[in-house]
């Protein structure tokens, strides 16, 4: 964004220039653009957002709804304030592209990088901030909110904002690709492990449109997590990324992404760390200690019992970590047999007590 651009985004929300003004583009892919702006008055602190491809002017105005229930249950989230106009959203164009305007209110809390000496659980194991967000998601869930502008862009099994897949799906379709190019000599590996992701899938398509939802902030990363001066979870910003989704899904996010705990206990971080047994033992005892926390606070029904072993596969099988091993591994017929082996395995165990951690 240029000086011109910045000024009508001010403008929008702003009859007068700002003390201060500071920004930065923070997203800058060929079909992905956002910025961000921080204006400072005599009346406070200010956050303008701008982004194209990404949000519409309809489910940002939906986030006020969202927030308001937050904010309700005892969370704090910055609230939106309305345009000039009387608008929660405006739009821009910039160079032929629309972009969606907004402005939130200044965070009165902190990032976690922000916080020191915070305080962590009984066992050691993580920051006690990771367990109270966990608390959070679960009751959002158990609130079971419901909406009428989007799902969320972590949604499974449908198209996710303005892409025609999910996540997974395209993920796969990259790993596809990439295997018929670079490593040819593994096609009969890819279609065993093709298949057998295709037979999870169906299995989890006969369970999934029927579980549960609510409405979710879906993004629950240490740069989206607010807490106060002693390190304690108080409440979410962000909201790219909310909308309705199933609480299972919403629950195995903030399980294995949420407060971006390191996801591989092994001293090497490559890539085939990944794939070892230390790495994957200690994986489902987080999963399942986690479905034991969640459960505090949210009641799992049967179907979400059932549909815990499918989902888990669809989502932790064929992702970014295998595109990365093919990319650099193509090469090396140990590493490459030690993906698919790991892969076919996951895809057909069936010895994960989910519904021992679920149900009560």
């Amino acid at each position: 964004m240029e000086q011109q651009e910045i000024n009508k985004m001010i403008a929008f929300f702003h009859t007068e220039e700002p003390v201060s003004c500071q920004w930065e583009d923070t997203w800058t892919e060929e079909d992905d653009f956002r910025t961000i702006v921080f204006v400072e008055y005599p009346e406070g602190k200010f956050v303008i957002k701008a982004a194209w491809n990404f949000t519409t002017p309809e489910r940002v105005t939906g986030w006020v709804e969202m927030i308001n229930n937050f904010r309700e249950m005892g969370y704090y989230c910055p609230m939106l304030r309305k345009s000039r106009n009387g608008n929660y959203a405006e739009v821009l164009e910039v160079q032929g592209k629309n972009f969606v305007v907004w402005e939130e209110e200044f965070t009165k809390y902190f990032l976690p990088k922000a916080v020191k000496d915070k305080p962590k659980t009984a066992d050691g194991k993580r920051y006690l901030y990771v367990d109270e967000m966990r608390e959070f998601v679960a009751k959002v869930g158990q609130k079971q909110f419901s909406n009428t502008w989007g799902d969320s862009l972590w949604v499974r099994l449908a198209s996710v904002g303005w892409a025609e897949t999910d996540e997974v799906t395209d993920c796969v379709e990259q790993f596809k690709k990439l295997v018929k190019e670079k490593a040819p000599r593994f096609a009969g590996r890819l279609d065993r492990v093709l298949v057998l992701f295709r037979e999870n899938q169906e299995k989890l398509e006969q369970v999934y449109f029927n579980l549960p939802t609510s409405v979710f902030q879906a993004d629950t990363g240490d740069n989206n997590l607010l807490l106060d001066e002693e390190g304690h979870f108080r409440g979410v910003l962000d909201y790219n990324l909310s909308g309705k989704d199933t609480v299972l899904n919403m629950t195995f996010e903030a399980i294995w992404y949420g407060g971006n705990e390191s996801p591989c206990p092994s001293e090497d971080k490559g890539l085939m760390s990944y794939y070892c047994k230390e790495y994957t033992d200690a994986k489902f005892e987080r999963y399942l200690e986690g479905l034991r926390k969640f459960r505090e606070y949210y009641e799992f029904t049967e179907e979400e019992a059932d549909a815990a072993m499918p989902l888990y596969c669809y989502i932790m099988t064929i992702g970014y970590n295998e595109i990365e091993v093919v990319k650099k591994y193509a090469d090396d017929d140990d590493k490459m047999n030690q993906m698919f082996d790991w892969i076919e395995a996951e895809l057909t165990r069936n010895d994960i007590d989910f519904r021992s951690a679920m149900l009560k």
